[in-house]
Formats: structure tokens, C-alpha cells, sequence
């Protein structure tokens, strides 16, 4: 090694040495200063702390001196509350059922007691419990009641406390307030009487969080002095305790009148329901149309089913069999899809009495209902329904009643169901149309009274003639008398209303001779116009028991010299046909001088096939609502039946109501050789009839020339 390399070596060594050195003597420096500043600000930090314990102390020992306002506070609160829950009759399990309610009690709460504690706005905090009111509206009023409780607490607040920290005081109330509807979301839909001791802390918890979070807010931000912030603080801690103490209280009080609700449900369902059968009552029935009666001033329609055979049912099964018939037939109607689409699936079924079912058609009219034939299609559906399902019930007869819900003179729903058991009372009409009040309905009634005495007197009752034809050729074979009245007013009064009030003024009978007299008396103006047309004529089931029915009918052809066969008796009401001897003796004298004896309304009653197998009719009709089903499968076999029934007897089938094509295609393919219907033509005058008949006469012999 040369002595220039031995020099810069050495130097590059005393350079290592005394960067060394002054490493070591930085970090010993640094750890002097280090653990100067350290002692010191732990010299400080052990002075403010005992400064600021001191302080909270001192705070915490004043405040102490307001707890037991705050108690009576939380006493005052659960006593409105209370009180409130009391006068309240809207009927809640929920905390979304009553939000405005409780926004406006706790809110009127929290102004209350900010205007009772207003000398105590001096003081730097306030003993007042408007963050639990606040929590607590939000908490049971969600959004709405904790924007009403927050606005009246505000509102409390500047009038009696001024603007005085106001940034501080609203920050505060908004957050408690939101921390409240918060836990509405999370809650809401639980119902009171299932909240437990865990709920109750855990809403607890909630309210002591948002407490803390706006002090934090309130503290950072420095918007109110730091002493200021300590007796905050304090207060809060204090009223943690009353806090949860208030809320389990609440929610306590809240959860036992939610059970107290619960059961005064239970008992007005079990008020409003049939034990027996399961469904609403009269009670809700009333209700129900007291809410219609005030809602609007639309017209609605109540339909009543009652037991026509009623005596013989129970003869048979007993008196408990309607209790399930009536579930039965409820739960039937409610499937019907006409009813749904008349009153937009909203009626409801429901039990006016053990023997009258009732079922709400809405938005509708008796008029409207007439009109489009509603009833006598849903009459032959049911019927069909409870032949076809066979069993106890396959034997059962109803009567319908079809009523308006909203009368003229009628202020309520009592006065609507008095008038409606009044009306089905007075009427045995297997369909009974009520477009009137009860009262309304008397003076019509004694209108018609009149009218009839009138025709009886006359022999002259206003009569028109629904033609019969055969469906092949279309050609008259004969016709139907059928009672065509009008009122003094000159409305069109339905033939089953005239002869249910001839019923009750028990002028029935009367009534009925008057009216063969006259067809007998028509069947000769017909012979003497050169038409020898068939006529028939519908008597009750009431009238062929009369003693000499059959000889006094045979005479009166006699006098006005008609054939017996051109006379035709039609026996309707045919399920209520009595064996008795006048029945047997009247049929045998008609049925062998050669008047033609017809049963009307084949298959409506449970015994048409034991009254057509005792009385020797030639000729049996299907009712029009059995003819206007005639496309479905089910009323085809119907029909198919009674076809086949009424040729092993040796009678002829006619199908009444005949409207379109495609049924008179199907009556002609089932082996139907007449009927009548207002495809061919409707009921018409005699002098129209008769006109109506040589027409068809001359184009028949005119085309023969031809």
C-alpha cells in the first residue's frame, strides 16, 4: 500500500466516525425533547382532566336536582296517553294505523311542557322531555306524526325559549326526531301486542344513540360552550334512566290496549258472524249498508234467497240442515260470474235470518236487473246446481227476492232491512221484484187492488197471446194467454206482481176464472173469424183445487160453444201440486171431455216428475232460462232429460223464450218439435193474433197457387 492510498483511508474512516457521533447525539437530543414534550402535555392533560371532572360533577349534581321534573313529566306524558288512547275509537293494532294521532299528541305533549318549564330556559340546559316526545312521535307516527311533533316542539321552543342556540337545538330535535322514524320503518309493520322486553331495549338503545350523535355533532361543531355541552350531557345521562323508563312504559300501555282492541274485535266478529253457518249476520248485513247508504248516492240492489218447501224440508231432514245449505249456497253465489261482473267483485254474502240469505249486488238497479234477466238465469243456474250436486239439498226450492238497497223515504239501514222483511213477508212469488218503498209499494199494491176488481167485475182482464210454433216450419200451432197489465200511471205492472197481490188481497181465484173465461170467450171470436187456433190458459196449483173447477170450465166451453180441445190448462206452481180428490176429480173431468192439460216451468220444481207421473198431461214447457243455457253441456242434458221424461209420459216439449238462431238449431237437433219466443214473434193483442194468423194463411196458400 502506497502512502497516498494509507492518507485516504484514514480519512474516509475519521468521516465514518463522526457521522456516528452525530447520529447518536441527534436521536439523544431528540429523545430529551421527546420526553420534555411528553411530561408536559401529560402535566396538562392531568390538569384539564381534573378540571373538567370537577366541572362534569358539578354539572351532574345540578341536574340531579331536576330529575324529579323530568319524572312528572314522564308521568304528565303517560297520562295523556293514556287518556288519549281512551277517547280514541279508531280501532289500531299498528304503528302506521294512527300516525297523525300520535304526531298530534306527542307534539302537543312536547309544547306543553316546554311552556310549563319555560322559567328553567335561564339555566344552560332545559329539563324537558321533548328528545323522548320527539323520538316517540317518530317512533309511532312515522314521518307524518314525528314532522308534527317536531314542528309543534320547534314551534314551543322559539316562542318561549327565543332564538337563543337555536343552530344547536334544532340539530338536536331533527336528529332525535329522525332517529325515531327510523326505527318506525324497522317496526311498523309488528304489531304492539307482540313487542317484547328485547324490542323495548333495543328502540331504548336507538333513542340513547341518537342522543349521543347530536352531542357529538353539536360538540365538534362547538355550537353551544363546552360548559354548555357538559350540563347537556349530563341531562342526557340522567334521562337515559327516564327514558327507558318512558318508552317501556308506551310501548307497555300501547301493547295492553292493542290486546284490549284485539278482543273487542274478536267479540263484534263473533256479534257479526252465525255461529251456525259461519256467515255475517243481520248486524253486519246493517253495517254494511250503512256504509253504502252514506258513501254515495249510487243505487244498489239486495238479492234474498228464502226456502219455498221449507216445511217439507224440515219434515224430512230436520231443522239443522240449513246451517250448512246456506254456507253451501253462499259460497255457490260468490263463484257466479255474472254477479262479479255486475258489481265489480265487491258484494258480499250474508245471513239475514235462519231461513232468508241476502247477497249484495253493488251499483246496480232492480230495473237493470229485470232488464237484462239476471235473476231468472241465476235462479235455473242454482237450481241446476243443487240437482246436479244431488244429496240433501237436491230437493230444495228457493225464492228470490230482488230489492234496492237505496228506496225513496229510506234515511238508514234499519229502514232499509224493516222494509226488505216486510216485503218478503207480504209476497210468495218464486221471483219478486221490489223496485219501491214499503210505503210506496202499499199505495201500488192497492192501485192494482183496484185495478183487478175492476177486470173481475168486467170479465175483462187485459190479456195478450204468445204464439206457439212448430220450429220446422215455423208455422202457428197455436198461442198462450198471458196477463199484459198497466198501471193508472200507464208503467207495465210484471204479471207474478199482480198475481202475488191478487194472493194476498185472496183474490186469486177470482182473478184466474175471470181469465179462462175470457180466453174461452177469445177462443170463440177466434172460431168466428175462421181460426179454430188452439188457446191456453195458466191457472195456479190453488185453482185446480177448487171443488167443480173441472165441470164449470167444461160448461163455459159448452155456452160459448168451443171444442174442448182447443182449450188448453196450463198448471203452474207445479212442485206444489197437491193428491188430493178435488185435484184427481177436476183433472180426470178436464182430461176426458178432451181439454188439453199442460205443466208449465218442467224441472223448476223437485217434484215435476212425480206430479207428471200422477197427472196425465199431453204437454210439458221448459222455462226460458233453461233454454237460454241451452249451449252449455250441462243445461243440454238438462234438457235432454226432460225431453226424454215428458215422451215416456206421452207429452209433447215445448221450449218457451226461443231468441236466437243457433238455440232454435239445437232445440230442432235435440228432436224439439215446438216452441215459442220472441225469435218467431212476442205476446201480441188478439186482433193481432188474428191478423198474424191469416197472413201466415194466405202466403201459405198463395205459395201452394204459386
Amino acid at each position: 500500500m502506497s502512502d497516498g492510498q494509507a492518507i485516504v483511508k484514514l480519512k474516509n474512516y475519521r468521516l465514518v466516525r463522526l457521522d456516528y457521533s452525530l447520529r447518536i447525539a441527534s436521536k439523544a437530543m431528540a429523545e430529551a425533547l421527546s420526553r420534555r414534550l411528553v411530561q408536559s402535555a401529560v402535566n396538562q392533560f392531568s390538569w384539564e382532566d381534573d378540571v373538567m371532572q370537577e366541572f362534569f360533577i358539578a354539572a351532574w349534581r345540578a341536574e340531579f336536582a331536576n330529575y324529579p321534573l323530568l319524572i312528572l313529566q314522564a308521568a304528565a306524558l303517560l297520562g295523556i296517553l293514556s287518556i288519549a288512547l281512551l277517547l280514541s275509537r279508531t280501532p289500531t293494532e299498528r304503528f302506521e294505523s294512527r300516525t297523525l294521532l300520535y304526531g298530534c299528541i306527542f307534539g302537543a305533549t312536547s309544547f306543553s311542557l316546554i311552556a310549563l318549564v319555560s322559567q328553567f330556559f335561564n339555566l344552560p340546559s332545559k329539563p324537558y322531555l321533548s328528545s323522548d316526545l320527539l323520538f316517540l312521535g317518530g317512533l309511532l307516527g312515522g314521518w307524518k306524526g314525528g314532522a308534527i311533533t317536531l314542528a309543534l316542539t320547534i314551534l314551543g321552543r322559539l316562542i318561549f325559549g327565543g332564538v337563543n342556540q337555536v343552530e344547536a337545538f334544532l340539530l338536536d330535535m331533527s336528529i332525535t326526531a329522525m332517529g325515531g322514524v327510523a326505527a318506525h320503518l324497522i317496526y311498523r309493520k309488528k304489531a304492539l301486542k307482540d313487542f317484547i322486553w328485547r324490542d323495548v331495549l333495543k328502540i331504548w338503545s336507538a333513542r340513547m344513540a341518537c342522543s349521543l350523535f347530536a352531542s357529538a355533532i353539536i360538540f365538534t361543531f362547538k355550537l353551544v360552550p363546552p360548559e354548555v355541552s357538559a350540563r347537556v350531557t349530563a341531562l342526557q345521562i340522567f334521562g337515559f334512566s327516564t327514558s327507558l323508563f318512558i318508552l317501556g312504559s308506551v310501548i307497555a300501555l300501547l301493547r295492553s290496549d292493542a290486546l284490549v282492541r284485539e278482543s273487542y274485535f274478536q267479540r263484534m266478529q263473533m256479534y257479526r258472524t252465525d255461529l251456525l253457518s259461519g256467515l255475517l249476520n243481520r248486524r253486519a248485513l246493517s253495517e254494511y249498508l250503512e256504509i253504502l247508504l252514506k258513501r254515495d248516492q249510487a243505487q244498489h240492489v239486495l238479492l234474498t234467497f228464502e226456502i219455498g218447501n221449507l216445511k217439507e224440508m224440515v219434515r224430512t231432514l230436520g231443522h239443522d240442515w240449513t246451517d250448512k245449505f246456506w254456507g253451501h249456497l253462499a259460497r255457490h253465489l260468490m263463484r257466479q260470474e255474472s254477479l262479479k261482473m255486475t258489481s265489480n267483485g265487491k258484494s258480499k254474502c250474508f245471513q239475514l235470518s235462519d231461513l232468508v240469505l241476502a247477497f249484495v249486488v253493488k251499483e246496480t238497479s232492480v230495473k237493470q236487473v229485470e232488464d237484462c234477466q239476471l235473476v231468472p238465469r241465476l235462479y235455473a243456474d242454482i237450481t241446476e246446481h243443487l240437482q246436479v250436486a244431488g244429496g240433501l239439498y237436491s230437493n230444495a226450492q228457493l225464492r228470490c227476492g230482488v230489492t234496492n238497497v237505496r228506496m225513496v223515504g229510506e234515511t238508514n239501514s234499519s229502514s232499509v232491512l224493516r222494509n226488505i222483511s216486510l216485503a218478503l213477508q207480504s209476497s210468495n212469488q218464486q221471483i219478486r221484484y221490489f223496485h219501491d218503498s214499503f210505503s210506496a209499494q202499499a199505495d201500488k199494491d192497492a192501485n192494482v187492488h183496484e185495478l183487478m176488481i175492476g177486470w173481475i167485475r168486467a170479465v175483462n182482464p187485459p190479456m195478450s197471446y204468445q204464439p206457439k210454433f212448430d220450429l220446422e216450419t215455423r208455422q202457428i200451432c197455436g198461442a198462450e194467454a198471458l196477463l199484459r197489465a198497466n198501471s193508472a200511471e200507464g208503467t207495465a205492472l210484471s204479471p207474478l206482481y199482480v198475481l202475488d197481490v191478487a194472493t194476498r188481497y185472496q183474490l186469486l181465484l177470482k182473478l184466474e176464472w175471470c181469465i179462462v173465461e175470457m180466453v174461452i170467450r177469445e177462443i170463440a171470436n177466434c172460431m168466428a173469424s175462421g181460426f179454430h187456433m188452439p188457446l191456453s190458459v195458466n191457472i195456479s196449483a190453488a185453482s185446480i183445487t177448487v171443488p167443480g173447477l173441472g165441470e164449470r170450465i167444461l160448461d163455459r166451453l159448452s155456452r160459448y160453444s168451443v171444442p174442448f180441445e182447443l182449450l188448453s190448462i196450463e198448471i203452474t206452481e207445479s212442485g206444489h201440486v197437491p193428491d188430493i180428490d178435488t185435484v184427481r176429480e177436476n183433472v180426470h173431468k178436464l182430461h176426458s171431455a178432451g181439454v188439453g192439460l199442460s205443466l208449465d216451468d218442467f224441472g223448476a220444481g223437485y217434484s215435476t216428475l212425480t206430479t207428471l207421473a200422477k197427472i196425465p198431461f199431453n204437454e210439458v214447457k221448459i222455462d226460458y232460462a233453461m233454454v237460454s243455457m241451452i249451449e252449455q253441456p250441462r243445461m243440454n242434458k238438462a234438457i235432454g232429460l226432460a225431453l226424454e221424461s215428458a215422451t215416456r209420459y206421452g207429452a209433447t216439449l215445448v221450449a218457451e223464450g226461443v231468441e236466437t238462431e243457433a238455440q232454435l238449431a239445437i232445440l230442432i237437433d235435440m228432436g224439439i218439435k215446438f216452441g215459442q219466443g220472441y225469435l218467431f214473434s212476442k205476446a201480441v193483442p188478439m186482433n193481432d193474433l188474428i191478423e198474424l194468423a191469416r197472413r201466415e194463411r194466405d202466403e201459405r196458400l198463395y205459395g201452394d197457387l204459386e
